[in-house]
């Protein structure tokens, strides 16, 4: 039987990984608005109204905010 001949080929680096992004309204959707939406559906549940109402104001003007961040489309770097 002969002998199969040896290649040494020196391996390449490999590429760094490609950043990724997303928009900035969806990271203000996640932090903000699902926990607020979390806590009132909570507080509803317990019939907790007074800090129901309280939670509900401010969900209101959180929701008012994710149009005005959805149109300025900014993308933010994560990882």
């Amino acid at each position: 039987m002969a002998k199969h001949k040896s290649y040494t080929k020196e391996k390449k680096p490999n590429n760094p990984p490609k950043p990724r992004y997303t928009n900035q309204a969806n990271l203000f959707h996640r932090d903000v608005i699902a926990p607020l939406e979390r806590r009132y559906r909570q507080c509803l549940q317990a019939r907790e109204y007074e800090s129901a109402r309280a939670l509900l104001r401010e969900l209101e003007t959180a929701r008012r905010e994710h149009p005005i961040l959805i149109h300025r489309n900014e993308r933010v770097k994560i990882n």
